[in-house]
């Protein structure tokens, strides 16, 4: 505190008003995370789901059994911690008896789930290649509890660019693009809004030091 007693209590109060600015913002983030995680959820795997109605912060919750590949990877420290991947959205054709893919959105999967992620990837592959109905695809998943954010530029590059890698034309992409993913983050919330509560507590100690501490 040597800094602070030496210090115009001006200054004292200026630091006091930026950290309490600092923490209603927190605590503003924090409290839109919470509202957004705890509405009441979609699962984007039903059939009759118009993805075209999607926004960003819609609350997702559901179990994943169909995914086509990872579109990008996060690391920290040289350590892969995330990946994105493709899931596809089946619409059931009654007439032909078969599936075909609507539209294309990305999923954040973390590291403890890159094997199942893998795995769901694969059985995918066979299941869609294979037109006799003896493979299924649903037999492994991924429950995944997080909303929709929307893809940067970089995102929607990478994304692009591994859905022309899984053959689909130009044309099907522009048609199939969803620029959102599934972010399975629904705790970073509670974090933002205790550090936002913290910062509070300490902006209201500074601002009762400077309330008290004698003109430099």
């Amino acid at each position: 505190m040597f800094f602070l007693h030496n210090e115009p209590k001006i200054i004292t109060w200026v630091r006091c008003i930026i950290l309490a600015v600092f923490g209603i913002i927190l605590v503003s983030f924090g409290v839109v995370n919470l509202v957004r995680i705890n509405r009441k959820p979609i699962d984007l795997s039903k059939t009759h789901m118009d993805w075209n109605q999607l926004t960003a912060g819609t609350h997702v919750e559901m179990d994943i059994d169909i995914l086509i590949g990872a579109y990008m990877t996060t690391s920290r420290d040289g350590v892969e911690t995330s990946r994105d991947y493709l899931m596809p959205h089946l619409v059931y054709d009654s007439h032909n008896d078969i599936y075909t893919i609507d539209r294309v959105i990305g999923v954040k999967v973390n590291s403890s789930s890159f094997n199942t992620a893998d795995t769901i990837v694969n059985n995918t592959e066979s299941w869609w290649l294979d037109r006799s109905d003896t493979v299924e695809y649903n037999t492994v998943t991924i429950h995944v509890d997080g909303y929709l954010q929307k893809m940067n530029g970089t995102q929607l590059g990478y994304y692009r660019e591994a859905m022309e890698e899984a053959g689909f034309t130009p044309h099907d992409i522009a048609a199939m693009t969803v620029p959102y993913y599934i972010s399975d983050n629904g705790s970073t919330g509670m974090i933002m809004l205790i550090c936002g509560i913290v910062v509070l507590l300490s902006a209201g100690g500074l601002g009762l030091y400077a309330y008290k501490k004698q003109p430099v």
